[in-house]
């Protein structure tokens, strides 16, 4: 699903730290992670070599390989890997309980599950200011339980939820032509739903206009679930 991992690539938090390498850190031990709805595999370059398997519905060209494949068909054996990764798709998803079951039956016993999530927003002044324009884009998600509620969704199906944590990413907001690259590329990337409508999309970029300026970030919060099958 991050159909465009520019992004991913460039919001880092206070440290510097950026959300792929934070997802990467609970599936390292894991000797095959199944990478699922991996748009264009950002995650694989955070992995050892070889321990990459990315699938998604609409793949697209060049590297790294991936089979298209959906989410809750998965071209995988029963216990058939160790980890696997699920970045900013879930709310987008029709299905979850398709989904999990097939979660369950690739993943071994034992193996890691993390889950990328958009987060709410922080209580940042920035945050704060856009907070109702953010709420007209987010109310839009196919599944908004898997936001609200995407640990009670882990432990029904059968996960242990074993971390739960929040971290403020942001991006560079310096002016109205990043504004409006921005408002492309999150709903792509999974961070904003897809099928946001135009007068709404048309609100959230005028108040991201109206507030950028050199130096601004614009807030992406993002919430990280790791739970064991």
């Amino acid at each position: 699903m991050q159909g465009d991992a520019a992004v991913l690539r460039r919001a880092t938090d206070q440290s510097g730290g950026g959300p792929l390498a934070w997802v990467a850190g609970p599936l390292l031990p894991a000797a095959r992670v199944l990478d699922v709805c991996c748009g264009s595999g950002p995650l694989a370059t955070e992995l050892p070599p070889g321990r990459w398997i990315g699938v998604d519905p609409a793949p697209g060209p060049g590297p790294p390989a991936r089979v298209r494949a959906e989410p809750t068909a998965l071209p995988v054996r029963t216990s058939g890997v160790d980890g696997i990764a699920l970045l900013l798709a879930l709310p987008r998803l029709p299905d979850l309980d398709g989904l999990f079951a097939e979660l369950r039956r690739v993943l071994r016993p034992g193996g890691t599950l993390v889950l990328l999530v958009p987060s709410a927003a922080g209580r940042s002044v920035l945050g704060l200011r856009l907070a109702s324009t953010l709420t007209d884009v987010h109310r839009h998600w196919t599944n908004r339980s898997a936001l609200d509620r995407a640990g009670w969704l882990l432990a029904a199906a059968d996960f242990a939820v074993l971390g739960d944590d929040r971290v403020a990413f942001s991006v560079p907001l310096p002016d109205a032509s990043v504004a409006r690259e921005l408002v492309d590329e999150l709903p792509r990337t999974g961070l904003w739903p897809s099928a946001v409508p135009a007068e709404v999309r048309d609100r959230a970029l005028a108040g991201l206009t109206r507030l950028a300026r050199p130096g601004r970030r614009l807030p992406l919060p993002m919430r990280r679930l790791v739970a064991r099958r």
